[in-house]
């Protein structure tokens, strides 16, 4: 309970972290390629049971990995679909939960009302104006759609420049990759805070 009033309590002097998506100011680029690139190769990439995507950044090589949480008949389990976590590979690749505030403010993911016959939609904390899609590809395999430009990309992942320092970190920029579902190309888009 006290960790909760003192997350609370933080929480309340950061106004910069409740201004409204829609007043934030971003750019990005979009580019097509033939593969995926990875911008950190001596990050270890995760390979988790029902992975959808992961989110790498600049200071170290821990890791947020989003999965999909599955019913007992291989079906999304649509009252609570995604589950966010680390794998603290800088320190013994342990799994390890979000705490509140990285849940509220950057990684946790949000899941909207799911209605049945209709996809299931999510957001993650920190950019919740970019709406994902949970579903089954052909092999019954989950995976998260997200629009790019013109592009329906499976998301591969995410790397964020971060830099540290004061009160809460920083991200300027940010990177997302993953493939074209029609046409099978690499997608990448670089977004930049304004």
């Amino acid at each position: 309970m006290k960790y909760c009033l003192v997350a609370l309590a933080l929480l309340a002097a950061l106004p910069v972290l409740t201004i409204p998506a829609g007043a934030r100011s971003l750019t990005s680029t979009v580019t097509e390629s033939d593969r995926v690139e990875h911008l950190r190769p001596e990050f270890k990439i995760p390979d988790e049971p029902n992975q959808l995507f992961y989110v790498q950044r600049s200071p170290n090589a821990n890791t947020v990995i989003y999965a999909a949480k599955l019913d007992g008949h291989g079906e999304i389990n649509r009252a609570d679909p995604v589950d966010a976590f680390w794998r603290k590979f800088n320190i013994d690749g342990s799994r390890q939960p979000l705490n509140f505030i990285e849940r509220n403010i950057a990684y946790g993911a949000h899941a909207d009302p799911s209605v049945q016959g209709k996809p299931v939609t999510f957001t993650i904390a920190a950019l919740p104006e970019r709406k994902l899609t949970l579903t089954l590809d052909a092999n019954k395999k989950p995976q998260a759609l997200m629009q790019i430009g013109t592009h329906t990309v499976k998301v591969a992942y995410v790397y964020l420049q971060v830099v540290e320092g004061g009160l809460m970190p920083d991200v300027p920029a940010l990177d997302v990759f993953g493939t074209d579902i029609a046409s099978g190309k690499a997608i990448h888009e670089h977004i930049l805070k304004k």
